[in-house]
């Protein structure tokens, strides 16, 4: 897969995330959580800042990504950690956008 002339690849067709759901993607040799909140696409990375976790096994949940091996919870809409409140870790946000019914990742 190569990316487009901005640095974008096409990652599945848009109605492919939606919701509330996790759509896990491997974008050069990247793995990738998609998905939409509050009617916004949002992708970051599928590894936990904390412990390199699989993220996609977590839980999503109002806004908020749940690591299945520490429990350690993400905003999906900024990337901040909400719990525990004393960590520094961030998810990485990756940029997205949605062209001709597809989806591009930047990574």
């Amino acid at each position: 897969m190569e990316p487009d002339k901005s640095g974008f690849y096409t990652a599945v067709p848009a109605a492919a995330v939606g919701p509330g759901k996790i759509t896990k993607v491997d974008i050069n040799d990247q793995p990738v959580i998609l998905t939409r909140w509050q009617n916004k696409l949002v992708a970051f990375s599928a590894r936990c800042p904390h412990a390199a976790a699989d993220l996609s096994q977590g839980e999503l949940y109002r806004g908020k990504i749940e690591c299945p091996d520490h429990g350690y919870v993400f905003s999906v809409e900024n990337g901040r950690i909400l719990w525990p409140e004393d960590e520094m870790r961030r998810l990485k946000r990756l940029e997205i956008k949605e062209v001709g019914g597809e989806v591009k990742v930047k990574v």
